[in-house]
């Protein structure tokens, strides 16, 4: 794997560095911070010409190697799979991992080990205690407690839910608490490694681990506002709002659903990163996604509509809006083409301002194209 190619010429740059450190060229001390997969290496650190030099095993290590020193031969022996790498994301991010626990909704507190619990998982995007996980996880239970990796509980408070984009922000009061980093959005395509952390089932399985890759991306599913990730990584009731992460340890998605049925094997789905964060900007700007209330009503194709692809654009079946008429074809929302209602709703989420209210649309009227701006 391409990755795993990556990190051999990083530990084979290292053994070079040690060979010429122990020449005994003599380089000027400074203090330099060196982190690996986000992770600060503890260890001493030397800068010479623009070049920062840091003992083999540190590096290696921290990548979840293996590092045998053989003082007969004066050989170092690396040793690293794709096993340890997981085994290593694992550590290190499973901090930031939560269950999310609630009274089912409708139900009393109590005691009681029959009282009726729902529970789902949660990921700390932010060390003072904000925590992301699905609207569906938090919409039908109250008395929230997030359960830390380390069996801490505290109570938990709903700041943020949206339903259409299935997400939510909770907060607990904790400080020093270990986030997760954002994988750039750009890296995030079919075929690549993911693992799944989460609690499913049971409160025993805490931080369970499934691995898989990326089976899809711009994924359209009946039901789902924006397109979603597709996986093989195996998600059950309780993974909800658990993270999907690449091998780097750093966050592509959010578990959210999937499919179950005897005919069908390993097909779940993940709110991608580029979403998250824009929910995240949105709640932090607005208090919540702004959307604009549009007067008309717009139908896909049938190609759309099955899933294939296509030029058309969407048919406006019913508008109030003077702008726009009943019989339009839009083709383009802001400059992006338009192609579905997942479409649609994801240039609204590219292009459209709150503070300015304005969409830029693209149309056809009986064979004619032009455009128009409306305010909503």
């Amino acid at each position: 794997m391409n990755y795993l190619k990556n990190i051999r010429k990083v530990l084979c740059l290292c053994l070079v560095i040690v060979a010429v450190f122990l020449a005994g060229t003599v380089y000027a001390q400074r203090t330099v911070r060196v982190y690996v997969n986000g992770m600060r290496v503890e260890e001493e650190t030397l800068l010479h010409n623009d070049r920062t030099f840091i003992p083999l095993r540190a590096v290696s290590e921290a990548l979840g190697a293996e590092v045998t020193w053989d003082g007969d031969t004066y050989s170092a022996f690396i040793n690293f799979t794709e096993d340890d790498a997981i085994a290593k994301v694992v550590e290190t991010v499973s901090p930031s991992v939560v269950t999310i626990i609630g009274n089912a909704q409708g139900n009393s507190v109590s005691t009681q080990y029959n009282t009726p619990t729902a529970h789902g998982s949660g990921v700390i995007y932010k060390s003072n205690g904000h925590i992301l996980t699905n609207a569906h996880v938090v919409k039908d239970i109250k008395n929230i407690t997030a359960v830390l990796s380390n069996g801490e509980s505290y109570p938990a408070k709903v700041l943020f839910s949206d339903e259409l984009a299935d997400i939510a922000i909770v907060k607990i009061e904790k400080l020093g608490l270990t986030p997760i980093s954002f994988a750039d959005p750009a890296t995030v395509i079919s075929g690549k490694t993911v693992i799944a952390i989460g609690t499913p089932i049971s409160l025993s399985m805490r931080n369970s681990v499934t691995k898989g890759i990326i089976s899809g991306v711009d994924v359209s599913l009946e039901g789902s506002h924006y397109k979603i990730l597709q996986t093989d990584a195996s998600i059950n009731p309780g993974n909800s709002g658990g993270p999907l992460l690449n091998v780097r340890g750093e966050l592509v998605g959010l578990n959210s659903s999937k499919y179950a049925s005897v005919m069908i094997d390993n097909m779940s789905f993940s709110i991608p990163v580029e979403t998250l964060k824009f929910a995240i900007s949105q709640f932090e700007t607005y208090g919540g996604i702004i959307r604009p209330a549009i007067d008309f009503t717009l139908e896909q194709s049938w190609e759309a509509k099955i899933g294939l692809p296509t030029s058309k654009g969407l048919t406006v079946r019913s508008s109030t809006n003077a702008s726009i008429l009943a019989g339009d074809v839009i083709t383009a929302l802001g400059g992006i083409e338009v192609h579905s209602i997942a479409d649609w709703n994801e240039a609204v989420k590219k292009t459209y301002n709150p503070s300015t209210k304005a969409l830029d649309i693209a149309y056809i009227r009986n064979g004619t194209a032009a455009s128009t701006t409306i305010y909503k």
